[in-house]
């Protein structure tokens, strides 16, 4: 396992050869059969062949592109700013925290207190939106925003130390991933879950209902913490459906469709719709969060379900609902832990406007998480592509969609889902989408 780290003007630390005794450090690109290739803020060479981590089109991002990308992704920027904070960054976790005193930076060792949890997410975001693994990023005013995000991270013993580490996890990983899409290992198999959310409506007056009238907090079907007031009363708006979870993306919609059931039952007889989509209400959005479980999270699967999953679902949207969450909710590269070890993607909208496209969307899940290292396609290292994604502007993603949607057949997942995936390139093909405004209580219980 050998691997190349190219730098620019700013070598590592040499304490990071030291402790990563696999890593070969050059000025250039050497030619070689490398296991990965890491960019030290340098973009000398083509990516081409390689596995690499912070590709050139992100170290050039984030010498050129820093303000104009992290205002697409609502992330708070500003370089006239004095550094105060320096958070360093690698495949989406936090290496290092350094804080500014005089001259000096100086670390910390408490990072789990709110403010400087803070810091961590949004260098976590910058990072991420710029198109880079790892990074060190400087924050300063009174609220964090970033003032610059340095690709080649300037480094000390101690967290040159931090960062071998972080650099052979990432590889061994990610070696793993491969090993097992390509069938030379057998890797665990991905587990897939839902929490979607839908609105309740009175048929005839189209009003708001609210869901505590039906559901309790807790259970199969249950209350959203959403809520407002309306002449002194707290109306929960947004129920939600937690089916159990499954490694089989039809088990999954049979779950769905069985908590569905159970909703209706629970409103018989009092005309009640339930509406799902991007924003059923102007104050409160409606995603299409899917859970993941037995899967790693990195930056390189998070880079996949954004080019592969959530793309192909925007394709679908009402671009109108979709350009009013985001990118507040449902930007790229959205996700949170969860309780079970896995985590939440966050980015798509609503998909369960029947189960016939639940199908669809979540055997493109299974086959994007299980099979991610076969599909390494980044159309979001270019701002026009965030900002036409931001925008929902379909004339600019759909050319981009056919290239994506003919690596999947790399996938073996992807081929054993093939029919229930095809329902998706038809629409984009045909330039449709789906519809938000039906009753998806019907369409759940007619099957």
């Amino acid at each position: 396992m050998s691997c190349l780290l190219i730098h620019g003007e700013r070598a590592p630390h040499p304490a990071l050869a030291e402790h990563f005794p696999d890593l070969v450090v050059s000025d250039r690109l050497v030619p070689g059969h490398w296991t990965c290739v890491f960019r030290w803020g340098s973009a000398d060479g083509s990516d081409g062949g390689h596995w690499v981590a912070n590709p050139a089109g992100g170290v050039l991002n984030a010498r050129h592109e820093l303000t104009t990308l992290l205002r697409l992704n609502d992330v708070a920027v500003n370089p006239a700013l004095e550094p105060r904070w320096r958070v360093y960054v690698f495949d989406l976790r936090t290496v290092g925290v350094m804080k500014r005193v005089g001259r000096r930076w100086r670390h910390i060792g408490q990072w789990t207190a709110p403010p400087v949890y803070k810091l961590r997410e949004t260098a976590r975001r910058a990072v991420y939106a710029l198109g880079l693994h790892f990074g060190a990023v400087d924050l300063g005013g009174v609220h964090g925003a970033v003032v610059r995000v340095l690709p080649d991270p300037p480094l000390d013993r101690r967290l040159a130390r931090a960062f071998a580490r972080a650099m052979e996890t990432y590889v061994a990983a990610t070696q793993e991933a491969i090993s097992a899409a390509y069938g030379w290992t057998t890797g665990p198999e991905v587990v897939l879950g839902a929490d979607p959310e839908f609105v309740l409506r009175h048929r005839r007056t189209g009003r708001t209902v609210s869901a505590a009238r039906f559901f309790s907090r807790w259970g199969v079907v249950g209350l959203d913490r959403a809520c407002f007031k309306r002449n002194g009363v707290l109306i929960y708006p947004l129920a939600e459906v937690r089916p159990a979870p499954s490694p089989d993306p039809l088990e999954l919609v049979e779950n769905l469709r069985r908590a569905f059931a159970r909703a209706a039952s629970a409103v018989r007889g009092h005309r009640i719709s339930f509406q799902a989509g991007g924003t059923m209400l102007r104050r409160f959005s409606i995603g299409g969060h899917i859970h993941f479980s037995n899967a790693r999270l990195s930056t390189d699967l998070l880079r996949a379900l954004d080019n592969y999953l959530a793309l192909p679902v925007l394709l679908l949207e009402n671009p109108v609902s979709s350009r009013l969450r985001r990118p507040r909710y449902g930007y790229l590269g959205d996700w949170r832990p969860q309780p079970h070890g896995g985590f939440e993607y966050r980015t798509p909208g609503s998909w369960v406007i029947s189960p016939q496209y639940a199908a669809a969307v979540l055997c493109l899940a299974k086959a994007v998480a299980q099979d991610y290292p076969l599909l390494r396609r980044n159309i979001f290292l270019s701002s026009a592509m965030q900002r036409a994604f931001y925008a929902a502007d379909k004339a600019v993603l759909r050319p981009r969609f056919f290239p994506l949607w003919s690596d999947l057949k790399a996938s073996p997942v992807a081929r054993e889902f093939s029919a229930h995936l095809e329902l998706i390139h038809r629409m984009v093909s045909e330039e449709r989408r789906w519809n938000e405004r039906v009753d998806i209580k019907k369409r759940w219980l007619a099957g």
